[in-house]
C-alpha cells in the first residue's frame, strides 16, 4: 500500500513532462501523446536554449526541483524512514529523472541533461532533510533507552 503514492506521484510527472506541450496543460488541461520512434539523442546536451526570462520556463525549473524533491521524499517515507532506504530512494528518484528526460525525447519534448541536474538537487536536498530527520529520531530514541 504505502507504494501506491510513490507511483501515483510518478504517474503525475510522466503527464507533466511527457504531455506534447506543458503550456496546453498548464493554461487547458489538454493532455496528448504523441510517440517520435527517431529523436535526436544529442538534444539531451543541448545547453542553448535556456531562457532565463521566461516565466514558464523558470515554473517548468521549479516543478523539476520540487516534483523530484517529492518523488524523494515519498520513496524514502513509503520505505519505512530508515537510513538504509535513504540511498535506495536517492537510486529510484534519480532513475526516474533520467528515464523521464530521455522519454520527453521520444514524445516530442526537450529533455535536457541541465533538467537532470535540476531534479537532483531536489532529490538531494530530500535525501538531506530525511537523513538529518531519522539521525535526529535515532539520537532521541538512543537518548530515551539509556534514560530508560
Amino acid at each position: 500500500m504505502r507504494v501506491i503514492i510513490p507511483l501515483l506521484w510518478c504517474a503525475v510527472l510522466f503527464v507533466c513532462t511527457c504531455t506534447m506541450s506543458f503550456k496546453l496543460l498548464l493554461q487547458h488541461f489538454i493532455i496528448e501523446f504523441r510517440w517520435d520512434s527517431n529523436p535526436n539523442l544529442g538534444d539531451l546536451f543541448r545547453m542553448n536554449d535556456v531562457w532565463l526570462t521566461s516565466k514558464l520556463y523558470l515554473l517548468q525549473k521549479i516543478g523539476h526541483f520540487s516534483g523530484f524533491f517529492v518523488l524523494t521524499m515519498l520513496i524514502i517515507s513509503a520505505g519505512g524512514r530508515q537510513l538504509h532506504t535513504i540511498r535506495r530512494g536517492v537510486l529510484l528518484a534519480a532513475g526516474y529523472a533520467v528515464l523521464t528526460e530521455v522519454l520527453q525525447l521520444y514524445f516530442g519534448r526537450d529533455g535536457r541533461m541541465i533538467d537532470m541536474f535540476i531534479d537532483g538537487a531536489g532529490i538531494a536536498l530530500a535525501a538531506r532533510i530525511m537523513y538529518t530527520s531519522m539521525k535526529g529520531n535515532q539520537a532521541k530514541r538512543g537518548r530515551v533507552l539509556k534514560l530508560n
